[in-house]
């Protein structure tokens, strides 16, 4: 039951009649129900694993909530009998507890993830459970954030399963925060026409994404990965630079199209029940830096890594020493190049290892590696040299605002970006170094245009995607300009007329230009088993 099936459509159809036909106060169990129906119809025994997180998340949340009141409770009935040392003991002892029920619990969950990532593809009937990633990432922020004593322990085991396994988002994300959902889960919503339109738009446009340019964009990109992209190079590569760079850039279209339409998709069903979901991209491509790019792509994700591991590291105390190290030894006159490199160090070793785990997470391909490698290092290298830069520019006189300015560092950004994309097109590692050596310096157009036609598409889809490409590039513009998250914002402040005119023309659009029907395998999403 894909996102793009009459079948799911069907689902969310009944589940959105009857959600609305029952007490407010009885809602939620509609949206639990609902979900629990679609991950087992999914994967059948394979929801097992689900139900084991659901198990250890809520006994780790209910055991720390415990140690933590007991610890409380404790210290305020000895105030008058204990000294100061000993709460302090007794204090520390509780921590400790509570620091091995984190651990455990953490450890079972990304054990096995990382257990079922690496290893599952080998063993026989032993697949990769829907959304494993996104569910994990989630339930363990909650638990974290519960040991901070950041949220209290939800107490009704029921309501968490419905936080971990809330269906719209358990495909592929958005990764939601406990404290900015639950509560949206579990309260009651009267039926919205506002939620309605907003929610059937945000649909509608990701399955415009999805239909017109993802699932027709990713026929070359399999054709080019399933003849062994340049597997033979530098003698018989099958493929030529120019269609290398091609596929590339195709790639970079084919996988904002499938990640974001999906996610637009999962926000649209969301709205219909009142739910808004994480804003998950906003316009990756218009990133001026590579840090901004990160900023804008796979939002929840960057979000997740930051509050739960990047500022771990980086305000850890061997960070800090180290960064003190650097800034102490230069002394009042010291060099203010040494003194920014103290400062920014910790924040930069800090970002470097959580794109490593990034890279690790994409897959156990040594390709992924150094898709995370590359992204560290560009990242690590330009904070360590922000003042260099910084003064060529001046140096330049270079107006920061101004609009040739940004356009350049738009397509340096992407350049960049592009160069990341290469590991994740690329059959292994040393086909992506390869393929980066075609880009470079095996450049031919004369044999691209005889090399275009064997990437599986013809010329009408080449220009079905122009189109849809056209129609995405135009609303990023304006969503941009304006500083919304969606298309359906854009009209907003149109009448009714035209509204419902844009809308038919995506549904026309769609219905003339979608890849869908009988005999026709969809794609699958590309984060849907991560």
């Amino acid at each position: 039951m894909t996102y793009t099936s009459l079948a799911f459509c069907f689902f969310v159809t009944i589940l959105y009649i009857v959600y609305y036909l029952i007490p407010k106060k009885f809602q939620w169990t509609v949206l639990l129900a609902g979900s629990l129906f679609f991950y087992v119809y999914a994967l059948g025994l394979h929801s097992l694993f689900i139900l084991f997180t659901i198990i250890t998340i809520y006994l780790g949340g209910v055991t720390l909530h415990s140690l933590s009141e007991k610890t409380s409770l404790t210290v305020k009935l000895n105030k008058e009998v204990w000294s100061k040392e000993e709460k302090k003991l007794f204090k520390k002892n509780q921590q400790r507890k509570q620091r091995l029920v984190l651990l455990l619990v953490l450890v079972l969950n990304f054990g096995i993830l990382a257990f079922l990532k690496y290893f599952g593809p080998g063993i026989k009937g032993l697949i990769l459970p829907l959304g494993i990633s996104f569910y994990t990432f989630q339930s363990t922020g909650y638990l974290i954030d519960v040991y901070r004593e950041n949220v209290e322990a939800e107490k009704n085991p029921f309501k968490l399963a419905l936080f971990i396994s809330f269906f719209p988002q358990i495909v592929q994300g958005p990764i939601g925060e406990y404290d900015k959902l639950q509560n949206q889960l579990t309260e009651g919503h009267d039926i919205s026409w506002v939620n309605f339109k907003l929610g059937a738009q945000l649909i509608l446009w990701g399955l415009f994404k999805k239909l017109i340019i993802a699932d027709r964009a990713v026929k070359a990109i399999t054709m080019f990965t399933e003849n062994g992209g340049t597997e033979n190079f530098p003698h018989e590569g099958p493929f030529g630079g120019t269609t290398v760079l091609f596929v590339v850039m195709l790639y970079a279209l084919q996988l904002y199209a499938d990640f974001s339409g999906g996610i637009d998709i999962s926000r649209g069903v969301a709205k219909l029940f009142g739910i808004d979901l994480a804003i998950n991209f906003r316009q990756p491509y218009f990133a001026t830096t590579l840090s901004d790019y990160w900023r804008r792509w796979h939002i929840t994700l960057g979000a997740w890594m930051k509050k739960y591991v990047f500022f771990s590291l980086a305000t850890s105390s061997p960070f800090l020493k180290m960064g003190r190290y650097f800034t102490k030894s230069q002394g009042k006159e010291g060099s203010q190049f040494i003194k920014h490199f103290g400062k920014v160090l910790p924040t930069a070793i800090a970002t470097f290892i959580v794109f490593i785990l990034v890279g690790i997470w994409h897959g156990s391909n040594l390709k992924y590696l150094a898709f995370g490698i590359w992204n560290g290092l560009v990242l690590m290298i330009s904070m360590i040299l922000e003042p260099v830069l910084i003064s060529w520019r001046n140096g330049l006189r270079i107006k920061e605002e101004s609009l040739p300015y940004r356009v350049f560092q738009i397509i340096r950004t992407f350049i960049l970006v592009l160069i990341g994309y290469v590991f994740d097109v690329a059959v292994d590692l040393k086909d992506s170094f390869d393929m980066i050596y075609r880009c470079l310096f095996n450049q031919n157009i004369s044999l691209f245009l005889n090399e275009w036609r064997s990437l599986g598409l013809y010329l009408g889809d080449y220009l079905i995607i122009v189109y849809g490409m056209a129609v995405l590039f135009i609303s990023s513009i304006l969503m941009e300009k304006k500083k919304i998250n969606s298309p359906g914002e854009l009209t907003e402040n149109y009448r009714g007329l035209v509204q419902w005119i844009l809308i038919l023309l995506c549904i026309l659009s769609i219905l003339t230009f979608g890849i869908y029907g009988p005999g026709y395998d969809p794609a699958e999403f590309v984060y849907m088993q991560f």
